[in-house]
């Protein structure tokens, strides 16, 4: 008797072990799957935007810290107008897709990835537009004070370095030109002649 029940049992769970899935149950699962994978593609666009964007930033990070570095180890004499530190006000410099340096000379040979301009404005000299954010020539730089009615220093210069990813746009690319604009990222920083007080009122 329990040996027949035994055997009874065994059967039954034979039976109900190679039972499968119903189509119901297999619809339900690829439907679930299907939405899980769709919401993951959809997102996978916006993550390499993302991706694009970060690394463009760290590429024009890099070139200004470049530039910077060039331009605090380069003698600045602010009595004299000859000052080599005046050799970069104005310069436009090209880059490739990894930030390296591009022979300027060579600029129509190319197709630079990245361009930079550097301003070193005097008193009285023109922001570019970039940094008012308004027409050409409406914001003067009025030299660095250290009080209202202060003298300029003339031992402090500031250091306007704008970098535009200008891929695909080339030799046509207009730096104040306001289609442009939100191409371009701008670092502002100092430069001052060592060896001197920078408030002029300290003996």
């Amino acid at each position: 008797m329990i040996l027949e029940r035994f055997v009874d049992n065994m059967k039954l769970t034979e039976k109900y072990s190679e039972r499968g899935f119903s189509l119901v149950e297999v619809t339900v699962a690829m439907a679930i799957a299907a939405v899980a994978v769709v919401s993951i593609l959809g997102l996978l666009p916006q993550g390499l935007e993302t991706m694009r964007e970060a690394g463009d930033e760290a590429i024009k990070a890099r070139i200004h810290q470049q530039i910077l570095n060039e331009i605090q180890m380069t003698p600045f004499k602010a009595k004299q107008t000859d000052s080599p530190i005046e050799d970069y006000n104005g310069l436009e410099l090209f880059y490739d897709q990894q930030g390296e340096e591009l022979e300027t000379s060579d600029e129509g040979s190319f197709e630079h990835i990245y361009s930079a301009r550097v301003t070193i404005p005097k008193s009285g000299d023109s922001f570019p537009n970039s940094v008012t954010g308004e027409s050409e020539g409406s914001k003067k730089f009025d030299g660095m004070r250290f009080a209202e009615k202060a003298d300029v220093n003339e031992y402090i210069r500031p250091v306007i370095v704008e970098v535009a990813a200008v891929g695909g746009i080339g030799k046509n690319f207009e730096w104040d030109e306001d289609k442009y604009r939100p191409l371009i990222s701008v670092y502002q920083t100092y430069v001052v002649q060592m060896g001197n007080n920078l408030d002029p009122k300290t003996p």
